[in-house]
């Protein structure tokens, strides 16, 4: 029988949701050694080849652990999240237009088939109301995120999870957006604390990495050891800028006499980078120095990432992978709110945030000219944020 259940979007093939309980776990074990942890999502799932945990559906975990087990949401923007977006991401990528066009002209059939289909009776998957958790289980929100509240305009949708809200022994968010957001919900003691992958640096070894990175990963971090610049984005946000930040990235590379090594960390259903990638390397001049990770193994993108003289991106956990390991980032193109709350609330003010194509090299020359002591003491400073926060709220679980 387990006593903490690590809870959230851990069954689909995304970097960031693949790191939460990873860390997570490593924490808890650490810090109470003595708990039983048992990693959840939405599905049974193994993506243990790309260095993920397994995962136990919700609603076994929930009828075999503790009467009184602690569930943890253990990161992610899981706050408001619907039904129709939860089991989308877990599709196959064929099926996702037509899913989509279903979901877009039948939300409400949608959800009621979907939440059924997992037995829950929740009305969003990641807010668990009494009936589903069972009298006696706590449940804590481990700063995550709750951009999805500012979408929610019915009345009773908000008071329904307002009242699911208060209805948590702990609740963080891993930035001021989220606070305010919840305000709206009716949480006015909402506590500001950095993402838990924040820490990964101080969980997972150098030693580690090394030992759990790919041949190919290995070989390219010997053959760019002189330093490395890399780019990530995803599809849906590439398009209609493909030749743009080609054609800089290739002006990049040819002034700093850096490669650019491409990766995907996306690669769920509605987070495809390879073909958001694939696009920009066909418009980039010939003879511009690069390479590709897409396998989307979470430790050679952790080692590829620290590894590089500057990270560019639009996922927020190849930024915060950034800021843990004290390399320089820029977060792309301004409509990625997610990112920019984040490194409003945390990150060096100087360090570019939404940034267009044609800004782009201005702004890794701002990043790169960060001195490296600033690098390191706000890595420092985030993770002593986060686990004075952990151990603040421990002693309840």
């Amino acid at each position: 029988m387990h006593d903490i259940i690590l809870y959230g979007a851990f069954d689909r093939h995304n970097y960031g949701d693949l790191l939460f309980p990873l860390i997570m776990k490593r924490v808890i074990e650490q810090e109470l050694p003595q708990k039983k942890v048992l990693v959840t999502g939405l599905i049974n799932s193994d993506l243990s080849k790309y260095g993920a945990l397994p995962t136990v559906s919700i609603r076994k975990a929930l009828k075999y652990s503790k009467d009184n087990a602690t569930i943890i949401l253990a990161g992610g923007d899981v706050i408001a999240c619907n039904w129709q977006s939860a089991y989308g991401y877990l599709l196959p990528h064929y099926l996702t237009p037509v899913y989509k066009r279903f979901s877009y002209h039948f939300p409400k059939l949608t959800k009621e088939l979907v939440s059924r289909m997992f037995g829950l009776t929740s009305e969003l998957p990641f807010n668990l109301n009494r009936n589903d958790l069972g009298a006696l289980r706590t449940i804590i929100y481990n700063s995550v995120g709750a951009t999805e509240v500012a979408n929610l305009k019915n009345t009773d949708k908000i008071l329904s999870l307002g009242n699911v809200i208060t209805d948590t022994s702990y609740i963080s968010v891993r930035d001021t957006f989220s606070q305010t957001q919840l305000r709206r919900l009716g949480n006015h003691s909402t506590k500001v604390v950095p993402d838990s992958a924040t820490i990964m640096s101080s969980v997972i070894t150098v030693a580690e990495l090394e030992e759990k990175s790919s041949n190919k990963t290995k070989r390219m971090l010997e053959k760019y050891i002189e330093g490395y610049i890399v780019f990530q984005i995803s599809q849906s946000h590439i398009k209609g800028n493909e030749q743009a930040f080609a054609r800089e990235l290739s002006k990049i590379s040819q002034v700093l006499k850096l490669p650019i090594v491409f990766i995907a960390i996306g690669n769920a259903a509605g987070h495809n980078d390879s073909k958001g990638i694939n696009k920009v390397i066909s418009f980039m001049d010939k003879g511009t120095g690069y390479d590709t990770y897409l396998s989307g193994n979470i430790f050679d993108l952790m080692n590829i990432i620290r590894n590089s003289s500057c990270y560019c991106g639009t996922s927020l956990h190849g930024l915060i992978t950034a800021m843990s390991f004290e390399v320089p980032r820029v977060a792309l193109l301004p409509k990625l709110r997610k990112q920019i709350n984040y490194m409003d609330t945390w990150d060096l003010s100087h360090m570019p945030r939404g940034v267009k194509p044609e800004n782009l090299s201005k702004s890794i020359g701002i990043a790169m000219a960060t001195p490296n002591k600033d690098l390191k003491q706000l890595a420092h400073q985030l993770t002593n944020n986060y686990m004075v926060s952990f151990r603040s709220i421990s002693s309840t679980f």
